[in-house]
């Protein structure tokens, strides 16, 4: 593969990467958002868990007083992966659009939405 198609494969795999995460976000009711820079800063954590427990100690810590990190992530990350896979085929189907991933959110006849 040359450089310019890992160069885009790239950028896909990081839109699709702060859908999940901004779409897990909004359904836990979290009221921060990630931007491209926001998870390149973090990108030196070894997992998930990690990179959100960096995140929350340095920028909301008073979530810590309510809850534990390994809950906070353990709950972030779980709705993250549920959302990837919608997230992927949203970046990949926008790819000649440069609007890029936006937001998924699931369908009114989703259980998800029923119970909001």
């Amino acid at each position: 593969m040359n450089r310019s198609h890992t160069t885009i494969a790239d950028a896909r795999e990081l839109q699709s990467q702060l859908c999940a995460y901004n779409s897990a976000f909004e359904e836990l009711d979290l009221m921060f958002r990630w931007d491209v820079e926001t998870l390149r800063s973090l990108a030196h954590a070894p997992s998930d868990q990690a990179r959100i427990a960096q995140y929350i100690e340095l920028h909301c810590p008073h979530l810590l007083k309510a809850y534990s990190a390994e809950f906070l992530c353990e709950a972030i990350v779980d709705r993250k992966n549920a959302y990837y896979e919608a997230c992927r085929a949203t970046t990949i189907a926008r790819a000649d659009d440069t609007r890029g991933a936006q937001m998924w959110r699931p369908d009114c006849d989703s259980p998800h939405a029923q119970a909001a």
